[in-house]
């Protein structure tokens, strides 16, 4: 099992930092894996960041343009690239066949630019097309990416009204007293029983959802936090640590732990599943081997 992005379906670009996100459009393909680069590894290569080429699809135009792992992309056309966010911005609006010049920083320390001619997301959808999982999960991929452009515009219609002045910014006139900032609370997994899932096992381990602000420092979307590993049980055994934060769970970006139960609640007992984290700043695979709900 491989980590797929979370938010949608066209174009094909996985970038990995903080945390691991899809930045994709309507359906358009470059067909790369791409990570943050840390900071201090920043100032070793005397570059201001930028994202690390971790994978290269075969017969992508990635490839075709001469991409290889271990290339640092530096810009996108005019735009310099350090974040996740950058990169997205500049991939929102491209179509197959759109030419995109970007600044690669090669292993051998020299810079120049790429040119690529973007595909189509369709010639990458045709693996695997007949297998229901990844017909699913693209579906569900297509739907993320459509609603986040719609909340997106709503968005930056509502910034431009309000910087014209034809709108009135709107205040809560009841904030909770139980919830003075107004923010979702956290919600823990004992506490957090979504209706009509039962679940047939148990990962061993305790969460709670990461705040949209600890999210973003993360650069995810999303995210659970781990609490309590159970002495014995199946989390202790793939290794997962108490404050490890999970941002993936197979091909399922992890939005909350109502979402983790969702995931579990479609395994049984010796199951594998591949859970992502991050410890320290770092991004690391642990394989947790699901046991029986009545066990650890």
């Amino acid at each position: 099992m491989r980590f797929a992005a979370v938010l949608s379906c066209a174009l094909f670009v996985m970038i990995l930092g903080a945390g691991q996100v899809a930045a994709q459009s309507s359906d358009a393909w470059l067909g790369v894996k791409l990570e943050v680069v840390e900071n201090a590894d920043a100032k070793k290569l005397g570059i201001d960041g930028g994202l690390k080429v971790t994978r290269v699809d075969d017969k992508s135009p990635a490839e075709k343009a001469g991409f290889e792992v271990g290339d640092i992309v530096l810009s996108a056309g005019e735009k310099t690239i350090t974040s996740i966010e950058q990169m997205r911005d500049v991939l929102g609006g491209k179509h197959p066949g759109d030419l995109l010049t970007l600044g690669v920083r090669r292993s051998n320390g020299r810079t120049e630019p790429l040119m690529v001619t973007l595909g189509s997301v369709k010639d990458k959808d045709n693996e695997f097309s007949d297998d229901a999982r990844v017909a699913e999960l693209r579906k569900r991929l297509r739907d993320l990416d459509s609603e986040r452009r719609r909340v997106q515009e709503e968005l930056e219609n509502r910034l431009d009204e309000l910087r014209k002045g034809k709108a009135d910014k709107v205040k809560d006139p009841t904030p909770s007293t139980e919830n003075p900032g107004g923010d979702e609370p956290e919600v823990k997994p004992e506490t957090h029983k979504p209706d009509r899932v039962h679940l047939a096992v148990t990962i061993g381990a305790s969460f709670v959802n990461l705040d949209a602000e600890e999210s973003k420092v993360h650069g995810i979307e999303g995210g659970i936090r781990v609490t309590k590993v159970s002495a014995g049980g199946a989390a202790e055994e793939a290794g997962l640590k108490i404050d490890d934060i999970v941002v993936y769970v197979d091909s399922d970006a992890v939005t909350g732990t109502g979402h983790l139960r969702t995931i579990l609640a479609e395994h049984d007992p010796g199951d594998k599943i591949e859970v992502e984290v991050i410890r320290a700043g770092k991004h690391q695979t642990l394989t947790v081997v699901l046991r029986a709900k009545n066990t650890r």
